[in-house]
């Protein structure tokens, strides 16, 4: 049915700004509601190309965008089994991208500073 250039289908957008098609003759299903009026499929679905340009879930983009990009949010996941909280919180993406950079990479160390394992990500056998 949702391929029957016939049918008239509705653009449906959910709380998480995804859209898709529905058959105009079909209710809606739970937690999706109509943009617009009913039109032939290929316009629904030239509407839809022209207008979801970010295809990220509504929640995903709003969690990116208060805790800053991916490298940062990374870079503080790494560094807060390093440093306190509060001090994690606190650095600029600039002042977490300079710890990283100064940490030693060929080996993994311990609580208590000693090495536990070596880092076989860089060749070693």
């Amino acid at each position: 049915m949702f391929d029957d250039e016939n049918t008239q289908y509705l653009v449906v957008i959910n709380g998480e700004e995804q859209y898709s098609i529905w058959p105009a003759v079909r209710d809606l299903p739970n937690g999706w509601a109509s943009v617009g009026d009913p039109r032939p499929r290929r316009e629904c679905l030239d509407h839809i190309e022209r207008v979801w340009t970010d295809m990220r879930p509504k929640s995903v983009r709003k969690a990116l965008e208060n805790s800053g990009s991916l490298t940062a949010q990374g870079s503080r996941m790494v560094l807060s089994q390093l440093v306190d909280a509060d001090d994690l919180k606190a650095m600029s993406p600039e002042e977490l991208r300079n710890m990283l950079a100064n940490l030693d990479d060929d080996v993994i160390y311990g609580d208590d500073g000693n090495i536990i394992e070596p880092n076989p990500g860089n060749g070693a056998a």
